[in-house]
């Protein structure tokens, strides 16, 4: 058996929580994998598109009744000290093997990487210090954490992005020569990769953002500020949050608060003339990955991640953040071809079936 254990996992109530790792899971699934996902915040088992989860307390039951052995396979998505290392540290040894995922946060210095908050979401200063603290702690037992199970040949990394194992090395302290290790980038839903972007004949806006509102990573105060140095155009933003309570929505600009199923997303941005979609910082970028699959012109941020990622895409422009304060024209947007030869950068053959080999090699050994 594998078991997932992931902080969050979608739900009906939260379709959105961690649906990058829901996503490769179906892949899953389709290849015949036996798994099992661990939600550390679900208070109930329950399926979710025929995916079975189970709570940390039915998962802590099942390891108190010695139900693992050397046959089950552990992966680990974005691991935290609380849950996931601590449950690792338990049952490391009598598992075959440990797979964790670095995604992002969970091996960086917050302070150095993440920009801060909007005023109106700033954070205290105790608060801020606390977060340092945990950070010097965190680093030092997931270094620990890394080291041990490597002395024990039970652990394989994964890191979304060069940039991720770049970061997670000078973050960690871990010179990765010494420890076993894949790049394996976050697979484009296959909505984006089995169809192609075709600009319907009445569309509803020129640019479409998708993005939380009040993360500053997410950066929609740059939208604003292209959406007010673009008065001629049209923006639609999708997302939550209370930004626009403390900040101008331009004249220009609606937000649309509403889920959106990956099934539907390639319609609507059928409808948009372009993503304008920034980022102050990203391990991968799997949405903007995906839009740019799909074949609508985007603009992202001139992000050294954003160029492993996209630089191959000929309709993805790479933004300085002045850019997102300049008048730009309609014969710029027309200027970004969706002919490109990268279509199936994401696609599940050159990503998650990657990690079904690794899965399915180490349950034959």
């Amino acid at each position: 058996m594998i078991y997932i254990l992931t902080q969050n996992y979608p739900s009906e109530k939260d379709k959105y929580a961690m649906s990058y790792v829901h996503s490769r899971n179906l892949i899953y699934q389709e290849q015949k994998l036996e798994f099992t996902v661990v939600s550390m915040v679900a208070v109930e088992n329950y399926y979710f598109e025929g995916i079975k989860v189970i709570t940390k307390n039915n998962f802590l039951a099942l390891i108190k009744a010695d139900k693992l052995s050397m046959k089950d396979i552990i992966v680990s998505h974005a691991p935290n000290l609380k849950n996931h290392i601590t449950l690792i540290n338990k049952i490391y040894f009598k598992v075959k093997k440990v797979i964790v995922f670095f995604h992002g946060h969970e091996v960086l210095k917050t302070s150095d990487y993440y920009p801060k908050n909007y005023k109106f979401n700033k954070e205290s200063y105790v608060k801020l210090i606390l977060r340092d603290l945990y950070d010097e702690v965190k680093l030092k037992i997931m270094k620990q954490f890394i080291e041990k199970l490597t002395r024990a040949d039970k652990l394989t990394i994964i890191c979304v992005s060069n940039w991720m194992k770049k970061h997670a090395s000078l973050c960690l302290g871990i010179d990765f020569k010494k420890v076993e290790y894949k790049i394996i980038n976050n697979n484009a839903n296959q909505v984006f990769v089995n169809s192609h972007y075709h600009l319907d004949d009445e569309s509803l806006a020129d640019f479409v953002t998708v993005r939380p509102l009040d993360v500053s990573k997410y950066a929609i105060d740059l939208v604003v500020k292209f959406a007010i140095s673009n008065p001629e155009f049209k923006f639609h933003v999708y997302g939550k949050g209370e930004y626009f309570n403390y900040n101008k929505l331009p004249k220009n600009m609606k937000v649309i608060n509403e889920f959106i199923s990956q099934k539907d997303f390639p319609a609507l941005l059928n409808k948009y003339r372009c993503c304008l979609m920034p980022t102050r910082l990203d391990a991968q970028g799997v949405m903007v990955c995906e839009m740019a699959t799909y074949g609508i012109p985007v603009i992202t941020s001139k992000l050294e991640v954003c160029e492993e990622m996209l630089g191959d895409f000929t309709n993805v422009y790479l933004a300085e953040e002045d850019f997102f304060s300049k008048n730009t024209d309609r014969d710029f947007i027309n200027q970004l071809s969706s002919v490109h030869d990268s279509f199936n950068k994401f696609s599940i053959e050159n990503t998650v079936l990657k990690e079904v080999n690794l899965l399915k090699d180490l349950q034959k050994k």
